[in-house]
């Protein structure tokens, strides 16, 4: 689905907006779509797992603890030490608070204190990935995660699984219904409202029904 198709939906459930290409209301549908985007992957962001098959790198530099996260990342899943071949070799583990040999010290500060070497853990904080120990080289790590999505345009490709684009549009076209004395509130619930059954339809795919008795053995008594 394109952003146009976004836009005829929002046309749909009001009908009074003009969003064909060249009408009035083309660049303000596409700011409120943004903006319900942005709220939808907010929402994703914060649950693990959903919507993380983005894949990338970072680079960790010598002597330096932290490495900055990736534009758009807004969530990590899992990160990989990869070998001069691109073939991961290491699975970090999430340290929660990094360091542990100098144990009068605060974190992130212990940080720098280690021995140096190789990453075999990590943790975030502040937009940063700390390393630990603290990289002794230039070590290519590989990310999994959410990243954001591009801002939606007319014409470009829309990101996201075509369950989520009638819930978008409906929010968007309540963020172009809201007046300045109109709480805010209004918007918040209805997008929580609309938003949350797409997110609990991609959380998971593997959905079971209740558990069958299964007999194995027969009994003559």
């Amino acid at each position: 689905m394109t952003g146009q198709g976004l836009l005829d939906r929002m046309e749909v459930l009001n009908q009074e907006l003009q969003l064909q290409p060249g009408e009035a209301n083309v660049s303000f549908g596409l700011t409120a779509l943004n903006m319900a985007q942005d709220f939808f992957e907010s929402l994703a962001a914060v649950r693990p797992g959903i919507l993380g098959s983005t894949v990338g790198t970072v680079a960790t530099i010598a002597s330096t603890e932290s490495t900055a996260f990736p534009t758009g990342l807004l969530r990590v899943d899992r990160l990989q030490r990869l070998d001069t071949n691109s073939r991961p070799i290491v699975e970090l583990a999430r340290r929660h608070r990094i360091g542990g040999h100098s144990a009068s010290t605060a974190w992130p500060l212990n940080l720098i204190l280690t021995n140096a070497g190789a990453p075999y853990g990590y943790e975030t904080s502040g937009g940063v990935i700390w390393w630990d120990p603290l990289p002794d080289a230039v070590y290519t790590i590989r990310w999994y995660g959410f990243l954001a999505a591009a801002d939606i345009t007319a014409s470009g490709t829309f990101t996201y699984p075509d369950v989520v684009a009638t819930p978008l549009a409906a929010v968007a076209v309540k963020l172009l219904k809201h007046g300045l004395d109109d709480p805010i509130e209004d918007i918040g619930g209805l997008a929580n409202e609309m938003l949350k059954p797409c997110l609990d339809a991609l959380t998971n795919f593997n959905r079971d029904g209740a558990t069958p008795f299964e007999y194995t053995m027969v009994h003559d008594t």
